[in-house]
């Protein structure tokens, strides 16, 4: 039998002492679940879930107060908006959107974090492990939630929201600017795994139009990690990674 490595965020104030008193009162749980605790569910950064996964885990779960309990207001709401994003992603790039889970745990539901635990721990066993090749897409997950453009769109969300902006609407923005920001990093490791190429030549290997790969290497270009080199035999400028 495969036993999953499984990384589990826990607030400070009620999913911790959830677990403690799981813990106390002998509710037993897999013990490959390890426990990191953490102020609130909410500082919980996506680029932390993605350093878990590129560091062997095959499974994070973060564990929160229930909506409206939250020490710090809204915390939780931030923690459900990230983790909702990151499973869009691990769905599409085809990690399996199971492997990232989110629940809410008061400090006196020790069995319930029992339960939660044993149930996602099963869940991600039938999955399977993570895979080596899967690193190379996790890289650029991280570079795309560390990225400034992704970071300032989920950090204004609460504030958008408050002052009346539609969330439906709101969560499909985040996609599209998770998307297109995905698309520019995988530019970008193209480049720093291959060396000089021209727009065409990234765009078939990635299969995105030759315009949106192009708009990507301006962007770059401007960010200054790559620069114009000479005309390639395709008579496309080539550009190279630069750091």
């Amino acid at each position: 039998m495969t036993f999953p490595k499984i990384i589990t965020f826990c607030c400070n104030w009620c999913a911790y002492p959830g677990a403690d008193l799981a813990g106390i009162s002998h509710f037993k749980y897999p013990e490959n679940a390890r426990i990191i605790r953490v102020m609130c569910s909410g500082r919980v950064d996506p680029g932390l879930v993605l350093e878990a996964f590129i560091s062997g885990a095959d499974g994070v779960m973060v564990m929160g107060c229930h909506i409206g309990e939250c020490h710090y207001e809204h915390g939780n709401f931030e923690a459900e908006r990230r983790i909702k994003l990151l499973q869009y992603l691990f769905n599409k790039y085809g990690l399996g959107a199971e492997r990232l889970r989110i629940e809410w745990i008061a400090a006196s539901e020790g069995m319930k974090f029992a339960e939660v635990t044993a149930d996602f721990v099963e869940t991600v066993r039938e999955i399977g492990i993570m895979q080596e090749e899967t690193t190379e897409i996790l890289e650029v997950m991280k570079d795309t939630f560390y990225g400034e453009r992704l970071r300032l769109a989920l950090g204004a969300a609460n504030r958008a929201l408050s002052s009346g902006a539609d969330g439906e609407k709101y969560e499909e923005a985040l996609r599209r600017i998770a998307e297109e920001e995905m698309n520019k990093y995988r530019v970008l490791q193209t480049l720093r795994k291959e060396g000089e190429l021209s727009a065409r030549v990234v765009a078939e290997k990635l299969g995105l139009s030759l315009r949106e790969t192009f708009n990507h290497f301006l962007d770059l270009t401007r960010e200054g990690v790559i620069e114009e080199g000479e005309m390639g035999e395709d008579q496309y400028i080539v550009y190279r990674f630069v750091g």
